[in-house]
């Protein structure tokens, strides 16, 4: 189910991932294992069908006291009813359980919607910039979510 939910999201939204459908879609088996054993995975359903998903993972930078959050995403027709709030949260809850300090993600330029669904569960850009992995013509910025208490103190980077 995972698989199919990641694809349909690479499909509907290509420019707001770091990967692309056409590289996703033949993994092999192992491949999509492995993915979903690094980190945390949840999907969203509605009666039933699964409607989003969203993954928290270790740093990408090896920060020691972050997570990411990564491959958000709800179906268009469930957009607007809370489903991203509940999924942002959910991972929020698991990094403070993990003993994380910050959430860390990226948003890509344009994703006004995204960004407006982060801004409410209180992330906030870091000015920190980097073309989009799979669309390089496009930018992405880094946002981050503080969470309290955090376990350590912050190290400024």
């Amino acid at each position: 189910m995972l698989r199919d939910l990641r694809l349909q999201a690479l499909r509907d939204a290509p420019s707001a991932f770091a990967s692309s459908f056409d590289r996703e879609r033949s993994d092999p088996d192992d491949r999509w294992r492995d993915r979903i054993a690094g980190g945390a995975w949840w999907v969203a359903e509605v009666t039933g069908d699964p409607v989003g998903l969203a993954a928290g993972l270790p740093s990408f930078d090896g920060i020691p006291h972050r997570r990411d959050l990564i491959s958000m995403w709800v179906h268009p027709a469930y957009r607007g009813r809370g489903v991203a709030g509940r999924l942002v949260r959910a991972v929020l809850d698991w990094a403070a359980a993990d003993g994380a300090c910050e959430v860390g993600l990226w948003v890509a330029d344009g994703n006004a919607a995204a960004a407006s669904v982060y801004r409410r569960a209180g992330f906030v850009p870091t000015g920190r910039r980097q073309p989009l992995p799979s669309n390089p013509s496009v930018g992405e910025e880094e946002w981050v979510h503080p969470l309290e208490p955090c376990p350590t103190p912050r190290v400024a980077l």
